[in-house]
């Protein structure tokens, strides 16, 4: 399937297409002509993630009531880290390079909320030294070498669900045609605990399996999805980690549930809490309670002589 070149207008056909700015990918309520949704806030609609309904409808930019969380420092060097390996974005139009030390002075914030009016992140000078590192770090990668992050970039996929006239939304960082689809990821830590934790408390497992279930959807070939890792540590490391078929399986399975979950909560315009107990009463952990009951039989303290 050929891109399609966004024209400015509301999408109303699925597709692949390209000439969509990040911010128009994520802020833009027009862009398709009906709600949407994505990993990123899908993953906050689930318990098991940490989620609610209530939680996704409190985040979801098509509440006209939506809260807009404060950006972490440490997510702005996963945007930059984006931009300079992959070009997602113009540098110098999405970024600013501080060149005070912290923001302090008057003279510092009023240089920051200037930046920030006119839509720039900040990073330092140091974080860009830590970029270029792990940039180098990477292009000696064998799989890197072989092209793993060379496929198409800055390619939405949108498909639109038939049960529900909701809209899906995927954005690899390489589109690759010939099946093989990754996404470049920061991460503090390789160490392999870490990293399943990561797949399954951002979401990652829901991104692969939208991908899948978006490249099929719209005719393109999938053979895998992997996450192309660098370390923001102090010791650059690279390592690209294909995501198990079973874990996008279960991505699927998760959009599946939470497009109809959307749709009936926005029907009825109840938006559940976290998961309740269902009438049971709360009760301490056993560790908790046989520490404390051995304090009731532990006799009082000796008084000081």
């Amino acid at each position: 399937m050929n891109a399609i070149e966004w024209d400015g207008k509301t999408i109303t056909q699925p597709g692949v297409y390209v000439g969509i700015s990040l911010s128009d990918y994520h802020e833009k309520l027009d862009l398709l002509d009906a709600p949407s949704v994505s990993k990123s806030n899908l993953k906050h609609l689930f318990p098991s993630l940490g989620g609610s309904p209530k939680k996704f409808w409190h985040l979801w930019k098509h509440n006209p009531n939506h809260i807009t969380p404060k950006t972490k420092p440490q997510f702005n060097l996963g945007k930059a880290t984006h931009c300079l390996m992959l070009g997602d974005e113009v540098f110098e139009e999405a970024f600013s390079v501080s060149p005070f030390d912290d923001f302090r002075t008057k003279a510092a914030r009023e240089w920051k909320a200037e930046q920030e009016s006119e839509g720039r992140t900040i990073v330092t000078a140091e974080q860009i030294e830590l970029i270029k590192r792990m940039a180098e770090d990477a292009a000696r990668d064998p799989m890197v070498q072989q092209g793993i992050l060379n496929g198409s970039v800055e390619r939405s996929m949108f498909i639109k669900d038939k049960k529900t006239g909701l809209w899906f939304k995927s954005r690899p960082d390489n589109l690759a045609l010939d099946g093989f689809f990754a996404d470049l990821k920061t991460t503090s830590s390789m160490d392999e605990k870490f990293i399943r934790r990561q797949i399954k408390d951002n979401g990652y497992f829901i991104q692969g399996g939208g991908c899948r279930m978006a490249a099929r959807e719209l005719g393109l070939p999938f053979d895998s999805f992997t996450n192309v890792y660098v370390c923001t540590g102090e010791t650059p490391d690279t390592q690209a980690i294909e995501l198990d078929p079973e874990d996008l399986e279960l991505g699927e399975a998760l959009i599946r549930r939470g497009l109809d979950i959307i749709a009936e909560c926005t029907e009825s315009g109840v938006w559940p809490g976290a998961r309740p107990y269902d009438g049971r009463t709360a009760r301490i952990g056993d560790w908790d309670r046989e520490a404390i009951e051995q304090d009731l039989k532990s006799p009082a303290l000796e008084q000081a002589a």
